[in-house]
């Protein structure tokens, strides 16, 4: 993978054409999450639920239309992968958003290598973790709490290089 052309042109992309994700895309795509840094190490700390299942993701996308009041908020992607983490209500949380931050950003970008179409989503992952029930059905661990999510599938939308604007984030550079 060309990093540099990953990281150009990531995008997220909302329309999918239903084709599954295979086997080995998706063996791809979690040897990409499971090489993401974890604070201090502790991967026990997070945990990934892959959710392919039709039924379950048009329950997902059912419980956060009634949260959100908006249809489709899974976009008719055909996967789901769902990053939860062990909070703690403190400031420490902080390690824990950005470990499973990370681990969706390497799934996005191995995604845009694999020519998957991919959108970090949010929504429906607070719908999930409203959801006990739900949660139970996704076999999300006990003390485990989503936090992320990130949209796979085929697309008919490619990948190309996107104009980005330098100085679009505030910069200090202090010398």
């Amino acid at each position: 993978m060309d990093t540099m052309k990953a990281l150009l042109e990531r995008k997220s992309v909302r329309s999918y054409t239903g084709t599954p994700v295979t086997i080995e895309q998706r063996n791809q795509l979690l040897k990409a999450a499971y090489a993401s840094p974890v604070s201090m190490g502790q991967y026990d700390t997070v945990e990934l639920t892959v959710v392919q299942n039709p039924e379950l993701l048009a329950q997902i996308d059912d419980t956060a239309a009634k949260r959100f009041g908006r249809e489709k908020m899974l976009y008719g992607a055909p996967m789901l992968i769902i990053a939860s983490t062990q909070l703690k209500g403190d400031a420490t949380d902080n390690a824990a958003y950005s470990n499973t931050a990370t681990i969706i950003e390497n799934l996005n970008l191995a995604a845009v290598d694999l020519d998957l179409g991919a959108c970090h989503i949010w929504g429906a992952i607070v719908a999930v973790a409203g959801d006990d029930g739900l949660k139970r059905s996704l076999k999300i661990s006990e003390g485990f709490t989503p936090v992320a999510g990130l949209v796979v599938g085929q697309t008919a939308d490619g990948y190309t290089d996107r104009d980005i604007p330098e100085g679009r984030i505030k910069t200090e550079i202090l010398d």
